[in-house]
C-alpha cells in the first residue's frame, strides 16, 4: 500500500474552494481527488447518508450548503476505529454557540471516509486536511 501523505503536485496546485458549494459537491470533489491518488479509500460520503431531517444529530444532507468560515466556526478532522472493521475519517463543522456567557461548542457532521487500515486512514486524513485547509 502507498504511503501518500500529501497530494500529488498536480492536485496540490489545483485550487480547491468549498465556498458556495453544497455538501454533496464538496464530498464529490474530495472523492474524485482521492481516487487520483494511489491511496483510494473504500468509500467517501456525506455524513447524513440516511437523509434524516435532523442535521444536528445526523449531519448536513447533500443539498445543504457547505458551512462557510466565520469567527467562531471551523472544520474539524478526526480518525476513529470503525464499528465493525476499518477506520473512519470524520470531517465536522464545529461552532461556538454563545447563547449564554460561557457558551458551548456544537459539532455538525459533514463527511465520512472509510478505509481498512490505520495507516491508510491517517494518510487520507493528511490529504483531506490539506484540501480543506484544516492544517
Amino acid at each position: 500500500m502507498s504511503e501518500t501523505l500529501d497530494l500529488p503536485v498536480a492536485l496540490a496546485a489545483t485550487p480547491f474552494d468549498p465556498e458556495g458549494k453544497t455538501v454533496g459537491e464538496v464530498v464529490e470533489l474530495v472523492s474524485r481527488a482521492l481516487r487520483r491518488t494511489e491511496n483510494e479509500p473504500e468509500w467517501v460520503t456525506h455524513a447524513n447518508f440516511i437523509d434524516a431531517d435532523c442535521p444536528d444529530r445526523f449531519g448536513l444532507g447533500p443539498s445543504a450548503a457547505w458551512p462557510g468560515e466565520q469567527q467562531y466556526r471551523r472544520l474539524s478532522l478526526s480518525v476513529e476505529r470503525g464499528n465493525s472493521e476499518g477506520w473512519i475519517i470524520n470531517v465536522d463543522s464545529v461552532e461556538l454557540i454563545r447563547s449564554n456567557e460561557p457558551g458551548f461548542w456544537k459539532s455538525v457532521p459533514l463527511m465520512r471516509i472509510k478505509t481498512l487500515s490505520r495507516s491508510q486512514a491517517w494518510s487520507i486524513a493528511a490529504v483531506v486536511s490539506r484540501m480543506l485547509d484544516i492544517d
